[in-house]
């Protein structure tokens, strides 16, 4: 995955709540921080899922 901070700031600049992430991939708030986070990382399929029902860009997600 890119440089966390990134997608933090994509998620900030675009009022995209953690709590949403973590609804579309199926995880927990606390999962889903730890993956924003650099301490886990997002698997493809949740990269997909985020890129299709977020309008996230693939070069922010990888």
């Amino acid at each position: 995955m890119a440089e966390t901070s990134k997608l933090l700031a994509y998620l900030k600049a675009n009022h995209i709540k953690q709590q949403l992430v973590a609804t579309v991939i199926g995880r927990s708030l606390s999962t889903t921080n730890r993956k924003l986070n650099n301490h886990s990382e997002f698997t493809k399929l949740e990269i997909q899922k985020l890129h299709v029902s977020l309008k996230i860009p693939i070069d922010i997600l990888l």
